[in-house]
């Protein structure tokens, strides 16, 4: 990566971004909030009259299937047609794209006429996108996926095909370059699988690095980001309620020297 961590985060907060979010209500206020808290500037507009002109105005793009309707799948359209032709970053969340076939050709077609940068999910998400898995049960990860042998190799297969950056997430994260290089996270606290929302907080989190940073570089750096003031806030919560409160504040008072410290990114490994 050109940037080090540090100094992604430090360029976040320096330039504050805005960055256009289209997500769900489930997890809205959460993810304006996380953006505010690592240095950013959200707007979650979704009307398909206006997001066009929104999207234009903004330094990325996050947009998220989740509780997915006819005018959230409209507006995302528009909203990705526009950062096309602006030149604005897209990532693009795959929430529930294994239990449901109208997510599922909604994300495939999405990725052939939008080209986001990103594409983000958890690691069964990202399996059933690529079709190496067939279906999951509602949103969560499958447990018995692992980033290991043929998995590593569809996804890192997938990433060429689509000249996009993939981010899975999981107990460990995967970050996988189009050009070969992969990357692992292994930050994180197993009290945030309890916590809704803390998918949609990566994908926004994403975004927010991306307005600053190069694909690869983006991905890496929210989901240690993300881990790290996880973990942080996990020493201190009582359950999933303080966690999410402890969770924005970690994020808000996070230094780039202490990402830099407690990052646990393996070094980039050529796959392929």
């Amino acid at each position: 990566m050109s940037k080090s961590l540090g100094a992604l985060l430090e360029a976040l907060r320096s330039r504050r971004p805005l960055i256009h979010c289209i997500t769900n209500p489930i997890s809205i206020n959460d993810c304006a909030n996380l953006i505010l808290a690592a240095g950013g500037r959200p707007i979650m507009a979704e009307h398909p009259k206006e997001v066009a002109e929104i999207t234009a105005t903004a330094a990325a793009l996050a947009v998220n299937l989740g509780n997915i309707t006819d005018v959230r799948m409209e507006s995302m359209v528009l909203a990705g047609q526009a950062a096309r032709e602006a030149g604005v970053p897209v990532v693009l969340d795959c929430v529930g794209v294994g239990c449901s076939t109208l997510r599922r050709r909604y994300a495939q077609d999405y990725l052939t006429k939008i080209q986001p940068q990103v594409v983000k999910g958890n690691l069964s998400e990202l399996l059933c996108l690529c079709g190496a898995r067939q279906h999951t049960s509602g949103v969560d990860a499958d447990g018995s996926d692992r980033l290991e042998g043929e998995n590593l190799s569809a996804l890192q297969a997938f990433s060429r095909r689509q000249g996009a950056v993939l981010l899975a997430s999981g107990t460990v994260d995967g970050v996988f370059a189009p050009h070969g290089r992969y990357w692992e996270i292994r930050n994180g606290h197993p009290m945030m699988g309890r916590l809704t929302g803390t998918g949609c907080m990566l994908n926004v989190l994403t975004a927010a690095f991306l307005a600053v940073g190069e694909p690869e570089e983006a991905a890496v750096a929210a989901a240690a980001m993300l881990g790290v003031c996880g973990e942080r806030a996990a020493q201190k919560a009582k359950g999933p309620g303080s966690l999410r409160t402890r969770l924005l504040d970690e994020v808000y008072a996070l230094t780039p020297e202490e990402l830099e410290r407690e990052a646990a990114v393996a070094g980039s490994v050529e796959k392929g």
